[in-house]
């Protein structure tokens, strides 16, 4: 499996969980397509637990245009520009934000581009003998990830950190099945052992594990690639979002009596 077939395999999972987020709300299924509420309930569920495929997938690939970049520089411009073009397209599709007040720093590259400044940072104290040195700012930047709410907040920008400084592939797994199994196999565990609902949380566990299946079955080969491919899929984060909320403007609020929706 090349990494081309691995980048498609994020956007997909992660375009259903955003369209689950965006304008396919239970709402609409319902009025619109005329499904019941435990129907549409689960369709979404479905979707967002797909989504927690693409996350994981995406942090080990930044780990891996850290390493092989030809020009740092570029890489994380490249990275900003984007994500500066992502935000408002975020804020609108994501969370919601009608009117933007204020500009910030919410969305996943963002998280990508701190996580990407402390491999950096790390392998410039690496080369001068003072890898202590670089646990200060490596630190900063995944408490701002916190501070600044961003997408996936410190944990990701310390799963890429760790993706990249780790050497072996199997080990990046390992790593990487943790990573994953902290953020939603724990919950899962707490949920079960207190009686609660935990078949969700689970099922999102395997998803996001099965990430690591799919990484285990990369080639190492880049695939088709030229500058079209490498632009695409940065431009198409924020594509797919104003798409998303152009769609959800387009449909409007949707008014229902769920007194009287069939189950």
């Amino acid at each position: 499996m090349t990494w081309q077939v691995v980048k498609i395999i994020a956007i997909v999972s992660m375009t259903l969980d955003h369209a689950a987020t965006a304008f396919l709300t239970q709402p609409f299924l319902i009025d619109r397509l005329g499904m019941g509420m435990v129907a549409s309930a689960r369709i979404l569920g479905i979707m967002h637990i797909l989504g927690r495929i693409a996350f994981p997938l995406y942090a080990f690939g930044m780990a891996q245009g850290c390493t092989y970049t030809k020009s740092r520089k570029k890489f994380l411009q490249r990275l900003l520009i984007f994500a500066l073009l992502s935000e408002v397209p975020f804020q609108l599709a994501l969370r919601g934000s009608q009117e933007l007040e204020y500009f910030s720093v919410y969305n996943v590259l963002f998280t990508l581009l701190f996580g990407a400044l402390c491999c950096f940072i790390w392998d410039f104290f690496r080369k001068k003998s003072k890898v202590w040195a670089a646990i200060l700012p490596i630190a900063a930047l995944i408490l701002l990830a916190e501070v600044f709410d961003m997408d996936y907040g410190g944990f990701g920008v310390f799963s890429v950190f760790v993706l990249y400084v780790l050497p072996k592939k199997s080990w990046k797994l390992l790593a990487l099945a943790a990573l994953v199994t902290w953020l939603y196999g724990l919950p899962a565990v707490m949920s079960m052992l207190s009686g609660g609902s935990y078949f969700d949380s689970v099922l999102k566990w395997l998803c996001a594990l099965s990430a690591v299946g799919i990484l285990a079955l990369y080639n190492g080969q880049e695939g088709r690639h030229n500058k079209f491919s490498q632009y695409f899929f940065y431009a198409y984060y924020p594509m797919h979002l104003l798409l998303f909320y152009g769609l959800s403007q387009w449909i409007g609020p949707i008014e229902i009596n769920w007194d009287d929706v069939m189950l």
